[in-house]
């Protein structure tokens, strides 16, 4: 499964590009750093869990490929509880900030604007990575 890597290598980098320009964006314009870590808490639990078990720790989303492997079944158990839960947090993340980005005043519009697609992003390569049994 190269491709599943290289996607989640891909929302890994530009996850990290994503975290360091809305900050770096956000201490110009001197908004609250509180507010900023909230609006990407989201895609970064997704791509940081995904990039620790499927790029780190070479995970599997198909159960017989881990078959008799303990550490490899851990993994899978794993991702089969975040994998709902990485879903719907990406989810409802991702339409607060779409909400959002139609109220907050425009000099906040740049961090749920780039929110909302990082959630989207997350959402769809999490989904992708469906745990089957």
């Amino acid at each position: 499964m190269k491709d599943r890597d290289l996607f989640i290598g891909l929302l890994l980098v530009t996850w990290m590009f994503y975290v360091v320009g809305v900050h770096a964006y956000a201490r110009r314009k001197q908004l609250g750093q509180a507010l900023v870590v909230l609006s990407h808490a989201a895609p970064s639990l997704a791509a940081i869990s995904m990039a620790y078990i499927f790029l780190f720790e070479q995970g599997a989303t198909v159960a017989q490929l881990v078959a008799g492997n303990e550490r490899g079944t851990d993994l899978f158990m794993l991702w089969v509880v975040l994998w709902p839960l990485l879903l719907l947090a990406t989810l409802v993340s991702g339409v607060a900030q779409c909400i959002l980005t139609n109220v907050v005043p425009v000099v906040w519009m740049p961090v749920t604007i780039w929110g909302t697609i990082m959630c989207a992003a997350s959402f769809v390569i999490a989904g992708c990575n469906f745990p089957d049994a």
